[in-house]
Protein backbone atom coordinates (compact mmCIF):
# COMPACT_ATOMS: atom_id res chain seq x y z
CA UNK A 1 0.00 0.00 0.00
CA UNK A 2 1.20 3.51 -0.82
CA UNK A 3 -0.93 5.45 1.65
CA UNK A 4 0.71 6.69 4.83
CA UNK A 5 -2.20 5.85 7.17
CA UNK A 6 -4.44 2.84 7.60
CA UNK A 7 -8.06 3.78 8.34
CA UNK A 8 -11.50 2.35 8.86
CA UNK A 9 -14.37 4.37 7.34
CA UNK A 10 -16.94 6.22 9.39
CA UNK A 11 -19.75 3.65 9.08
CA UNK A 12 -17.78 0.52 9.81
CA UNK A 13 -17.93 -1.63 12.94
CA UNK A 14 -15.24 -4.25 13.24
CA UNK A 15 -15.99 -7.31 15.38
CA UNK A 16 -13.40 -10.02 14.98
CA UNK A 17 -13.37 -13.57 16.38
CA UNK A 18 -10.41 -14.12 18.64
CA UNK A 19 -8.90 -16.85 16.47
CA UNK A 20 -8.37 -14.42 13.58
CA UNK A 21 -7.49 -11.15 15.30
CA UNK A 22 -3.77 -11.57 15.89
CA UNK A 23 -3.06 -12.77 12.34
CA UNK A 24 -5.24 -10.07 10.81
CA UNK A 25 -3.70 -7.21 12.76
CA UNK A 26 -0.16 -8.47 12.22
CA UNK A 27 -0.91 -8.51 8.50
CA UNK A 28 -2.52 -5.06 8.80
CA UNK A 29 0.37 -3.35 10.56
CA UNK A 30 3.00 -5.17 8.46
CA UNK A 31 1.70 -3.50 5.31
CA UNK A 32 3.62 -0.35 6.25
CA UNK A 33 5.78 -0.16 9.36
CA UNK A 34 5.78 3.64 9.08
CA UNK A 35 2.01 4.07 8.91
CA UNK A 36 -0.29 4.99 11.79
CA UNK A 37 -3.39 2.92 12.47
CA UNK A 38 -6.37 5.29 12.46
CA UNK A 39 -9.94 4.70 13.62
CA UNK A 40 -12.12 7.30 11.92
CA UNK A 41 -15.32 8.77 13.33
CA UNK A 42 -18.11 6.22 13.68
CA UNK A 43 -15.70 3.28 13.76
CA UNK A 44 -15.60 0.81 16.66
CA UNK A 45 -12.71 -1.61 17.04
CA UNK A 46 -14.11 -4.49 19.08
CA UNK A 47 -12.13 -7.36 20.52
CA UNK A 48 -13.90 -10.09 22.47
CA UNK A 49 -12.58 -11.81 25.59
CA UNK A 50 -9.54 -13.92 24.78
CA UNK A 51 -8.65 -11.75 21.78
CA UNK A 52 -5.04 -10.64 21.30
CA UNK A 53 -4.59 -7.56 19.12
CA UNK A 54 -1.18 -6.09 18.30
CA UNK A 55 -0.42 -2.69 16.76
CA UNK A 56 3.21 -2.10 15.84
CA UNK A 57 2.57 1.51 14.83
CA UNK A 58 0.78 4.37 16.54
CA UNK A 59 -2.95 3.90 17.19
CA UNK A 60 -4.98 7.07 16.61
CA UNK A 61 -8.62 7.09 17.77
CA UNK A 62 -10.33 9.98 16.01
CA UNK A 63 -13.18 11.92 17.59
CA UNK A 64 -16.31 9.80 17.33
CA UNK A 65 -14.41 6.50 17.08
CA UNK A 66 -14.20 3.98 19.92
CA UNK A 67 -12.30 0.91 21.04
CA UNK A 68 -14.26 -1.84 22.80
CA UNK A 69 -11.50 -4.18 23.91
CA UNK A 70 -12.40 -7.10 26.18
CA UNK A 71 -9.20 -8.97 25.42
CA UNK A 72 -5.60 -7.76 25.24
CA UNK A 73 -4.54 -4.86 23.05
CA UNK A 74 -0.75 -4.67 22.76
CA UNK A 75 0.69 -1.38 21.54
CA UNK A 76 4.25 -1.08 20.31
CA UNK A 77 3.92 2.65 19.67
CA UNK A 78 1.85 5.63 20.85
CA UNK A 79 -1.85 5.83 21.73
CA UNK A 80 -3.76 8.98 20.80
CA UNK A 81 -7.42 9.41 21.70
CA UNK A 82 -8.93 12.52 20.12
CA UNK A 83 -12.35 12.23 21.78
CA UNK A 84 -13.02 15.36 23.82
CA UNK A 85 -14.75 13.55 26.71
CA UNK A 86 -13.14 10.75 28.75
CA UNK A 87 -13.30 7.69 26.52
CA UNK A 88 -13.28 4.05 27.56
CA UNK A 89 -10.93 1.64 25.81
CA UNK A 90 -12.98 -1.34 26.98
CA UNK A 91 -12.95 -3.87 29.80
CA UNK A 92 -9.75 -5.66 28.80
CA UNK A 93 -6.03 -4.97 29.07
CA UNK A 94 -3.95 -2.43 27.18
CA UNK A 95 -0.25 -3.29 27.22
CA UNK A 96 2.53 -0.93 26.23
CA UNK A 97 5.57 -2.96 25.22
CA UNK A 98 7.49 -0.92 22.67
CA UNK A 99 11.23 -0.40 22.50
CA UNK A 100 11.18 3.43 22.44
CA UNK A 101 9.35 5.70 24.86
CA UNK A 102 5.60 5.59 24.24
CA UNK A 103 3.01 8.27 24.93
CA UNK A 104 -0.62 8.04 26.01
CA UNK A 105 -2.59 11.07 24.83
CA UNK A 106 -6.23 11.95 25.28
CA UNK A 107 -8.88 11.34 27.92
CA UNK A 108 -8.48 7.57 28.18
CA UNK A 109 -10.29 5.27 30.60
CA UNK A 110 -8.44 1.97 30.71
CA UNK A 111 -9.60 -1.05 32.67
CA UNK A 112 -6.23 -2.78 33.00
CA UNK A 113 -2.96 -1.11 32.05
CA UNK A 114 0.34 -2.98 31.74
CA UNK A 115 3.66 -1.20 31.24
CA UNK A 116 6.37 -3.50 29.87
CA UNK A 117 8.71 -1.07 28.12
CA UNK A 118 12.21 -0.43 29.46
CA UNK A 119 12.16 2.93 27.66
CA UNK A 120 9.05 3.92 29.62
CA UNK A 121 5.64 5.46 28.97
CA UNK A 122 4.68 9.16 29.18
CA UNK A 123 1.18 10.31 30.09
CA UNK A 124 0.20 13.17 27.79
CA UNK A 125 -3.31 13.80 29.13
CA UNK A 126 -5.32 12.74 32.15
CA UNK A 127 -5.68 8.95 32.17
CA UNK A 128 -7.77 6.74 34.45
CA UNK A 129 -7.23 3.08 35.32
CA UNK A 130 -10.15 1.24 36.90
CA UNK A 131 -8.65 -2.21 37.31
CA UNK A 132 -5.05 -3.43 37.55
CA UNK A 133 -2.03 -1.26 36.88
CA UNK A 134 0.80 -3.73 36.29
CA UNK A 135 4.33 -2.33 36.41
CA UNK A 136 6.49 -4.94 34.71
CA UNK A 137 9.31 -2.93 33.16
CA UNK A 138 10.01 0.78 32.74
CA UNK A 139 8.59 3.93 34.25
CA UNK A 140 5.44 5.98 33.78
CA UNK A 141 6.19 9.70 33.59
CA UNK A 142 3.54 12.26 34.49
CA UNK A 143 4.13 15.80 33.27
CA UNK A 144 1.39 18.30 33.97
CA UNK A 145 -1.30 15.60 33.72
CA UNK A 146 -2.66 13.15 36.27
CA UNK A 147 -2.92 9.38 36.41
CA UNK A 148 -6.06 8.47 38.36
CA UNK A 149 -6.60 5.03 39.85
CA UNK A 150 -10.28 4.21 40.42
CA UNK A 151 -11.83 2.94 43.68
CA UNK A 152 -11.14 -0.72 42.80
CA UNK A 153 -7.78 -0.15 41.10
CA UNK A 154 -4.70 -2.00 42.31
CA UNK A 155 -0.98 -1.80 41.53
CA UNK A 156 1.09 -4.93 40.98
CA UNK A 157 4.68 -5.61 40.05
CA UNK A 158 7.95 -4.92 41.86
CA UNK A 159 8.47 -1.14 41.93
CA UNK A 160 12.02 0.18 41.99
CA UNK A 161 14.09 3.02 40.57
CA UNK A 162 13.59 1.50 37.12
CA UNK A 163 9.94 0.45 37.61
CA UNK A 164 7.91 3.30 39.10
CA UNK A 165 5.79 6.40 38.42
CA UNK A 166 7.69 9.68 38.02
CA UNK A 167 5.76 12.60 39.55
CA UNK A 168 8.12 15.56 39.65
CA UNK A 169 6.04 18.09 37.69
CA UNK A 170 2.53 19.36 38.44
CA UNK A 171 0.81 16.07 37.57
CA UNK A 172 -0.15 13.69 40.39
CA UNK A 173 -0.59 9.99 40.87
CA UNK A 174 -4.12 9.96 42.27
CA UNK A 175 -6.05 7.22 44.03
CA UNK A 176 -9.81 7.19 44.52
CA UNK A 177 -11.08 5.25 47.54
CA UNK A 178 -14.38 3.46 48.10
CA UNK A 179 -16.85 4.75 50.68
CA UNK A 180 -15.90 3.78 54.24
CA UNK A 181 -12.36 2.83 53.24
CA UNK A 182 -9.84 1.79 55.88
CA UNK A 183 -6.53 0.22 55.01
CA UNK A 184 -3.21 0.73 53.25
CA UNK A 185 -2.28 2.05 49.83
CA UNK A 186 1.26 2.60 48.54
CA UNK A 187 2.10 5.16 45.86
CA UNK A 188 5.15 3.79 43.93
CA UNK A 189 6.60 7.18 43.00
CA UNK A 190 10.02 8.67 42.46
CA UNK A 191 12.09 11.05 40.34
CA UNK A 192 14.54 10.92 37.44
CA UNK A 193 16.44 14.15 37.98
CA UNK A 194 19.77 12.96 36.62
CA UNK A 195 19.54 9.69 38.56
CA UNK A 196 16.37 7.64 38.87
CA UNK A 197 15.42 7.43 42.55
CA UNK A 198 12.52 5.52 44.08
CA UNK A 199 10.85 7.28 47.03
CA UNK A 200 7.37 5.83 47.65
CA UNK A 201 4.64 7.12 49.94
CA UNK A 202 2.43 4.72 51.91
CA UNK A 203 -0.83 5.88 53.49
CA UNK A 204 -2.84 3.98 56.10
CA UNK A 205 -6.36 5.30 56.64
CA UNK A 206 -7.98 4.41 59.96
CA UNK A 207 -11.18 6.32 59.24
CA UNK A 208 -12.82 9.01 57.15
CA UNK A 209 -15.73 9.95 54.93
CA UNK A 210 -15.05 9.31 51.24
CA UNK A 211 -17.43 11.03 48.82
CA UNK A 212 -17.93 9.90 45.23
CA UNK A 213 -15.11 11.13 43.02
CA UNK A 214 -12.69 11.54 45.93
CA UNK A 215 -8.94 11.13 45.55
CA UNK A 216 -5.57 11.50 47.23
CA UNK A 217 -2.85 12.86 44.93
CA UNK A 218 0.93 12.51 45.35
CA UNK A 219 3.83 14.34 43.70
CA UNK A 220 7.38 15.09 44.83
CA UNK A 221 10.49 17.16 44.27
CA UNK A 222 14.11 16.06 44.51
CA UNK A 223 15.18 19.31 46.18
CA UNK A 224 14.95 21.14 49.52
CA UNK A 225 11.51 22.49 50.32
CA UNK A 226 11.67 26.24 49.50
CA UNK A 227 11.42 27.70 53.00
CA UNK A 228 14.24 30.01 54.21
CA UNK A 229 13.75 28.71 57.76
CA UNK A 230 15.07 25.29 56.69
CA UNK A 231 18.80 25.23 57.39
CA UNK A 232 21.32 22.88 58.91
CA UNK A 233 19.81 19.39 58.71
CA UNK A 234 17.26 18.58 56.02
CA UNK A 235 16.40 16.45 53.00
CA UNK A 236 16.81 17.41 49.39
CA UNK A 237 13.40 15.84 48.85
CA UNK A 238 9.81 16.64 49.72
CA UNK A 239 6.43 15.13 48.94
CA UNK A 240 3.16 16.92 48.18
CA UNK A 241 -0.08 15.18 49.15
CA UNK A 242 -3.43 16.63 48.10
CA UNK A 243 -6.95 15.36 48.61
CA UNK A 244 -10.45 16.04 47.38
CA UNK A 245 -13.77 14.71 48.66
CA UNK A 246 -12.32 13.16 51.84
CA UNK A 247 -13.38 14.57 55.22
CA UNK A 248 -13.01 13.70 58.91
CA UNK A 249 -10.16 11.34 58.12
CA UNK A 250 -7.28 10.04 60.17
CA UNK A 251 -4.23 8.75 58.37
CA UNK A 252 -0.70 7.52 59.03
CA UNK A 253 2.00 8.02 56.41
CA UNK A 254 5.52 6.83 55.65
CA UNK A 255 7.96 8.43 53.23
CA UNK A 256 10.97 6.58 51.81
CA UNK A 257 14.01 8.72 51.04
CA UNK A 258 17.61 8.02 50.00
CA UNK A 259 20.76 8.59 52.02
CA UNK A 260 21.95 10.84 49.18
CA UNK A 261 19.05 13.18 50.02
CA UNK A 262 20.44 14.00 53.46
CA UNK A 263 22.13 17.31 54.18
CA UNK A 264 23.62 17.53 57.67
CA UNK A 265 23.11 14.76 60.23
CA UNK A 266 20.49 12.15 59.37
CA UNK A 267 19.62 10.99 62.88
CA UNK A 268 18.65 14.56 63.80
CA UNK A 269 15.86 14.63 61.21
CA UNK A 270 12.15 14.38 61.98
CA UNK A 271 9.22 14.05 59.61
CA UNK A 272 7.78 17.56 59.27
CA UNK A 273 4.74 18.93 57.49
CA UNK A 274 6.05 22.22 56.14
CA UNK A 275 2.95 23.32 54.22
CA UNK A 276 0.54 24.58 55.30
CA UNK A 277 2.01 26.58 58.19
CA UNK A 278 2.72 26.20 61.05
CA UNK A 279 5.23 23.40 60.80
CA UNK A 280 3.92 20.17 62.27
CA UNK A 281 6.73 17.94 63.47
CA UNK A 282 6.22 14.20 63.88
CA UNK A 283 8.59 11.51 65.11
CA UNK A 284 12.35 11.20 64.45
CA UNK A 285 13.47 9.47 61.26
CA UNK A 286 14.58 5.85 61.10
CA UNK A 287 18.15 6.42 59.94
CA UNK A 288 18.62 2.70 59.28
CA UNK A 289 15.74 2.26 56.84
CA UNK A 290 15.68 5.92 55.68
CA UNK A 291 11.95 6.18 56.37
CA UNK A 292 10.03 9.17 57.76
CA UNK A 293 6.77 8.52 59.59
CA UNK A 294 3.82 10.76 60.40
CA UNK A 295 0.92 9.56 62.54
CA UNK A 296 -2.53 11.02 63.10
CA UNK A 297 -2.67 13.15 59.95
CA UNK A 298 -6.02 14.96 59.63
CA UNK A 299 -5.06 17.36 56.81
CA UNK A 300 -2.53 16.79 54.03
CA UNK A 301 0.18 19.11 52.71
CA UNK A 302 3.91 19.01 51.95
CA UNK A 303 6.24 16.74 53.95
CA UNK A 304 9.99 16.47 54.32
CA UNK A 305 12.63 15.58 56.90
CA UNK A 306 14.41 18.31 58.81
CA UNK A 307 15.98 19.53 62.02
CA UNK A 308 16.51 23.16 61.18
CA UNK A 309 19.08 25.36 62.82
CA UNK A 310 16.80 28.30 62.02
CA UNK A 311 13.81 28.62 64.35
CA UNK A 312 10.37 28.54 62.69
CA UNK A 313 7.77 31.14 63.56
CA UNK A 314 5.39 28.56 65.10
CA UNK A 315 5.63 24.81 65.44
CA UNK A 316 3.38 21.93 66.53
CA UNK A 317 4.65 18.60 67.88
CA UNK A 318 2.32 15.73 67.01
CA UNK A 319 2.60 12.00 67.78
CA UNK A 320 6.26 12.28 68.75
CA UNK A 321 7.96 9.52 70.77
CA UNK A 322 11.34 10.34 72.34
CA UNK A 323 12.96 7.02 73.32
CA UNK A 324 15.66 6.17 75.84
CA UNK A 325 19.01 7.74 75.05
CA UNK A 326 17.65 10.46 72.75
CA UNK A 327 18.24 14.10 73.66
CA UNK A 328 16.60 16.71 71.45
CA UNK A 329 15.25 20.24 71.37
CA UNK A 330 12.26 21.87 69.66
CA UNK A 331 11.68 25.60 69.30
CA UNK A 332 9.48 28.34 67.85
CA UNK A 333 9.88 32.09 67.64
CA UNK A 334 6.35 32.54 68.95
CA UNK A 335 4.20 29.55 69.97
CA UNK A 336 5.29 25.94 70.43
CA UNK A 337 2.30 23.58 70.72
CA UNK A 338 2.70 20.06 72.06
CA UNK A 339 0.12 17.29 71.39
CA UNK A 340 -3.62 18.00 71.64
CA UNK A 341 -6.58 17.07 69.40
CA UNK A 342 -6.15 13.38 70.08
CA UNK A 343 -2.41 13.32 69.34
CA UNK A 344 0.43 12.43 71.70
CA UNK A 345 3.88 13.54 72.76
CA UNK A 346 5.73 10.92 74.80
CA UNK A 347 9.08 11.21 76.53
CA UNK A 348 10.15 7.71 77.53
CA UNK A 349 12.41 6.72 80.41
CA UNK A 350 15.85 8.07 79.52
CA UNK A 351 14.51 10.48 76.88
CA UNK A 352 15.34 14.15 77.24
CA UNK A 353 13.52 17.04 75.54
CA UNK A 354 14.01 20.79 75.75
CA UNK A 355 11.31 23.17 74.50
CA UNK A 356 12.15 26.80 73.75
CA UNK A 357 9.73 29.47 72.51
CA UNK A 358 9.66 33.22 72.16
CA UNK A 359 6.09 33.67 73.44
CA UNK A 360 4.50 30.56 74.92
CA UNK A 361 4.67 26.78 75.11
CA UNK A 362 1.38 24.89 75.21
CA UNK A 363 1.50 21.39 76.66
CA UNK A 364 -1.87 19.98 75.68
CA UNK A 365 -3.68 16.78 76.54
CA UNK A 366 -1.68 13.82 75.29
CA UNK A 367 1.65 15.07 76.62
CA UNK A 368 3.25 12.33 78.72
CA UNK A 369 6.61 12.10 80.47
CA UNK A 370 7.37 8.63 81.78
CA UNK A 371 9.28 8.11 84.99
CA UNK A 372 12.91 8.82 84.23
CA UNK A 373 12.10 10.99 81.22
CA UNK A 374 12.64 14.75 81.20
CA UNK A 375 10.80 17.59 79.53
CA UNK A 376 12.11 21.14 80.02
CA UNK A 377 10.39 24.29 78.78
CA UNK A 378 11.85 27.77 78.35
CA UNK A 379 10.72 31.16 77.15
CA UNK A 380 13.75 32.87 75.66
CA UNK A 381 14.39 36.47 76.66
CA UNK A 382 17.42 37.04 74.40
CA UNK A 383 16.46 35.43 71.09
CA UNK A 384 18.49 32.26 71.67
CA UNK A 385 16.71 28.99 71.02
CA UNK A 386 17.79 25.36 70.77
CA UNK A 387 21.45 24.76 71.55
CA UNK A 388 21.75 27.62 74.05
CA UNK A 389 21.29 27.23 77.82
CA UNK A 390 18.76 29.71 79.13
CA UNK A 391 17.56 30.92 82.50
CA UNK A 392 15.15 28.49 84.15
CA UNK A 393 11.44 29.07 83.79
CA UNK A 394 8.40 27.88 85.66
CA UNK A 395 5.01 26.63 84.54
CA UNK A 396 1.53 27.48 85.69
CA UNK A 397 -1.70 25.56 85.09
CA UNK A 398 -3.97 27.53 82.79
CA UNK A 399 -6.86 25.11 82.41
CA UNK A 400 -7.50 21.38 82.43
CA UNK A 401 -5.85 20.80 79.07
CA UNK A 402 -3.33 23.57 78.60
CA UNK A 403 -0.09 24.27 80.40
CA UNK A 404 1.39 27.65 79.54
CA UNK A 405 5.08 28.10 80.23
CA UNK A 406 6.10 31.62 81.12
CA UNK A 407 9.12 33.39 82.64
CA UNK A 408 9.39 33.72 86.42
CA UNK A 409 8.90 37.46 86.02
CA UNK A 410 5.45 37.01 84.45
CA UNK A 411 3.99 34.19 86.57
CA UNK A 412 5.85 33.56 89.79
CA UNK A 413 5.18 30.50 91.89
CA UNK A 414 8.78 29.65 92.71
CA UNK A 415 12.05 31.47 92.34
CA UNK A 416 15.27 29.45 92.22
CA UNK A 417 18.58 31.31 92.54
CA UNK A 418 21.44 32.05 92.20
CA UNK A 419 21.60 30.56 88.73
CA UNK A 420 24.22 29.52 87.77
CA UNK A 421 25.61 28.54 91.15
CA UNK A 422 28.70 26.88 92.56
CA UNK A 423 27.17 25.76 95.87
CA UNK A 424 24.01 27.02 97.60
CA UNK A 425 20.65 26.97 95.81
CA UNK A 426 17.75 28.95 97.27
CA UNK A 427 14.15 28.01 96.50
CA UNK A 428 11.56 30.66 97.29
CA UNK A 429 7.78 30.22 97.21
CA UNK A 430 6.08 33.37 95.99
CA UNK A 431 3.02 34.44 98.02
CA UNK A 432 3.22 31.35 100.24
CA UNK A 433 1.07 31.45 103.35
CA UNK A 434 2.18 30.47 106.84
CA UNK A 435 0.58 27.05 106.46
CA UNK A 436 1.99 26.27 103.04
CA UNK A 437 3.40 22.76 102.57
CA UNK A 438 5.94 22.15 99.84
CA UNK A 439 7.80 19.06 98.67
CA UNK A 440 11.15 19.80 97.03
CA UNK A 441 12.94 17.13 95.00
CA UNK A 442 16.22 17.63 93.15
CA UNK A 443 17.19 15.32 90.25
CA UNK A 444 20.31 14.89 88.17
CA UNK A 445 19.92 14.99 84.39
CA UNK A 446 20.39 11.21 84.35
CA UNK A 447 17.32 10.65 86.53
CA UNK A 448 18.99 10.11 89.88
CA UNK A 449 17.25 11.58 92.93
CA UNK A 450 19.74 13.84 94.66
CA UNK A 451 17.67 15.46 97.40
CA UNK A 452 14.12 15.39 98.74
CA UNK A 453 12.50 17.18 101.67
CA UNK A 454 9.10 18.42 102.86
CA UNK A 455 8.75 21.98 104.16
CA UNK A 456 5.81 23.43 106.11
CA UNK A 457 5.17 27.07 106.90
CA UNK A 458 8.36 28.18 105.15
CA UNK A 459 8.52 30.41 102.12
CA UNK A 460 12.26 30.02 101.55
CA UNK A 461 14.62 27.07 101.88
CA UNK A 462 17.97 26.03 100.48
CA UNK A 463 20.21 23.09 99.64
CA UNK A 464 23.84 22.68 98.61
CA UNK A 465 25.41 21.38 95.39
CA UNK A 466 28.90 21.55 96.88
CA UNK A 467 30.95 18.55 95.81
CA UNK A 468 28.48 17.65 93.05
CA UNK A 469 29.56 17.43 89.42
CA UNK A 470 29.32 20.45 87.14
CA UNK A 471 26.17 20.22 85.03
CA UNK A 472 22.41 20.72 85.02
CA UNK A 473 20.04 19.79 87.86
CA UNK A 474 16.25 19.83 88.03
CA UNK A 475 14.33 21.27 90.97
CA UNK A 476 10.74 19.99 91.27
CA UNK A 477 8.45 21.77 93.74
CA UNK A 478 5.00 20.42 94.59
CA UNK A 479 2.70 22.58 96.72
CA UNK A 480 -1.01 21.92 96.84
CA UNK A 481 -2.34 21.75 93.30
CA UNK A 482 0.69 23.54 91.84
CA UNK A 483 3.70 21.70 90.47
CA UNK A 484 6.67 23.36 88.83
CA UNK A 485 10.14 22.44 87.58
CA UNK A 486 13.18 24.68 87.27
CA UNK A 487 16.58 23.90 85.80
CA UNK A 488 19.72 24.89 87.73
CA UNK A 489 23.21 25.14 86.23
CA UNK A 490 26.11 24.12 88.49
CA UNK A 491 29.42 25.72 87.46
Amino acid sequence: MNQTNHSWNQTSRLTIPAIFVTLLLLLWVSLSTQADNILTSGTTLKGTAGTFMVSSTALDIKSGATVDNAGTLTLKNNLTNENVSPNSIGTGTVEFSGTANQTISGQNIIQNLTVNNVAGVTIGDNTKVNGALTLTNGTITLGSDNLLLGPSATISGTPSASVMIIVTSTGELRKEFPAGFTGIFSFPVGDDNGTSEYSPVTLTFTGGTFAAGNYVGVSLKNEMYPDPNITGNYLNRYWNISQSGITNFNCNATFQYLSADVVGTENKLSCTKVNTLPWITYGPTNATTHILSAGGIVAFGSYTGLKSTTTPLNQELVNVDIPNGVTTCYDAQQILTVAGNGTTFLVENGGNVTLVAGSSILLLEGTTVNNGGYLHGYITTNGNYCGTLLNPLVANLVDEQTLGVETVVKNQFIKVYPNPTTDIVIVELVDAGSTAVANVTVYTMNGGKLYQKDFKGESKFQFSLAGKPVGIYLVHVQSGDRSEIAKIIKN
